[in-house]
C-alpha cells in the first residue's frame, strides 16, 4: 500500500472488513462521548449559570436500569448544603 487514501483501500477487498470495523468503532465513540456528554448528570459544561447542578437530581434516580422498583416516592435523606456552608464534625469528644 502506498496510501491511506480510500482509492488506495479499495484495492485490497481484503481490509475492507478492517476497515468497516473501525469506522464503526469511531461511530460509537463518538456517539458514546456525546450521548455522555449530553445526558450524564455527573459532567457539568456550564459551571457559572449551574454552580450546583446535583440538586437537580437531588430527588430523583440516574439509573441505567431501574426495574419494577418505584423510586418516586423516595426522599433523599442527605442535607441541602450551599457552597459556604460549614458541615460540623462529630470529634467523639462529646
Amino acid at each position: 500500500m502506498r496510501g491511506w487514501g480510500f482509492r488506495e483501500a479499495l484495492k485490497y477487498p481484503l481490509l475492507w472488513p478492517l476497515y468497516g470495523l473501525c469506522i464503526a468503532d469511531l461511530s460509537w465513540l463518538t456517539f458514546s462521548a456525546t450521548r455522555t456528554l449530553l445526558y450524564n448528570p455527573d459532567v457539568v459544561l456550564d459551571h457559572k449559570n449551574n454552580p450546583e447542578p446535583w440538586q437537580a437530581y437531588r430527588e430523583g434516580r440516574y439509573r441505567l436500569w431501574a426495574g419494577t422498583y418505584d423510586y418516586s416516592k423516595l426522599k433523599c435523606k442527605a442535607p441541602i448544603f450551599k457552597d459556604n456552608d460549614v458541615i460540623p464534625v462529630d470529634d467523639g469528644n462529646n
